[in-house]
């Protein structure tokens, strides 16, 4: 395993992170409530927006091909991936050799995962991340389960294997706490009432 950049504080420093989006087929996300849908959505948007404030790289991990055209034409202009990644179906996101280059040459050691879903794509993307070595981080906020029952399972599948579940207000406190600037802590800390709009999502 590389020895990646680390950081010697309790709390995470977003010096040392990067957000991973995984998004999925359009068709299933069909399955969703339209509303429980957009909770998600603005919960990601939200964090993606932290990153951006806290300098932290988001690489979108997608199944949908024009969902990643789209992102990558985006990226030439204002959207903030550092890259965009189509893995194919029935196959982990690590699989991607293209993607894990591109995360290892950020040379980061903690992983903050999103998006969909958390039993299948985001878990075991953040079981192969632990495996490589990184700090995983689920946030569960944003991150919805594909079925419900298994929710409380891939909760506990991803403890036992040294991943750890948080929330986004878990993180942007944190990286607040941890940047040194007082302009980029404020920004941070602006982002915060738009989470306690979203409300909280049982899964």
């Amino acid at each position: 395993m590389k020895n990646r950049r680390i950081s010697n504080s309790p709390l995470l420093d977003p010096s040392v992170c990067t957000l991973l989006l995984v998004s999925s087929d359009l068709h299933e996300l069909a399955s969703i409530d339209p509303s429980t849908y957009a909770i998600y959505e603005r919960s990601a948007a939200t964090v993606t927006k932290a990153a951006q404030i806290a300098n932290v790289p988001v690489f979108l991990l997608s199944r949908d091909r024009f969902e990643q055209k789209q992102s990558s034409a985006a990226a030439e202009s204002s959207t903030p991936y550092h890259g965009c990644f189509v893995f194919e179906e029935n196959a982990s996101p690590w699989s991607h050799k293209p993607f894990v280059d591109a995360l290892t040459a950020q040379d980061r050691s903690v992983v903050l995962l999103a998006g969909f879903w958390l039993e299948h794509e985001v878990l075991a993307t953040a079981l192969h991340a632990l495996v490589d070595g990184y700090d995983v981080y689920v946030l569960l906020d944003a991150t919805p389960p594909r079925s419900r029952c298994a929710a409380e399972a891939a909760r506990e599948r991803l403890s036992q294997a040294g991943g750890t579940p948080m929330t986004i207000s878990q993180v942007i406190n944190e990286w607040s706490f941890e940047t040194p600037d007082a302009s980029t802590r404020t920004a941070l800390k602006s982002l915060l009432p738009i989470l306690l709009d979203v409300g909280s999502v049982k899964l």
